[in-house]
């Protein structure tokens, strides 16, 4: 068994190989930033929407508060000591599902 690994192994070459595990360290490491950015921003963002509800008042002003919302948690990242490093990688689109999914978790849990 040990033979047919190596066998299998050895048909790349090493610079090959060394290229292929850097990227696969490098997506991890995306992987990573952008599950754990939800989870450490969850505080923040349920305050920003209580915010967002208490300021921007009237119907059918979601969206409003989403952009409100959005932009003040950009803003937040930029300023943060390590956000401006990763801020490139975390797009408004992800910034507003996550928002979206702490707004239904907020919402789910005041229904009950």
């Amino acid at each position: 068994m040990e033979t047919a690994v190596s066998k299998l192994l050895s048909i790349l070459p090493t610079p090959v190989a060394a290229v292929l595990m850097l990227g696969g360290v490098i997506f991890y490491v995306l992987g990573c930033v952008r599950l754990g950015y939800g989870a450490a921003v969850r505080p923040l963002v349920l305050d920003l929407i209580a915010r967002a509800e208490q300021e921007i008042q009237g119907t059918k002003r979601g969206a409003e508060r989403k952009a409100w919302v959005t932009k003040v948690l950009r803003a937040a990242l930029n300023n943060s000591k390590y956000g401006r490093f990763i801020s490139w990688i975390i797009t408004d689109e992800t910034i507003g599902r996550v928002i979206q999914f702490f707004f239904d978790q907020m919402r789910k849990a005041l229904e009950n």
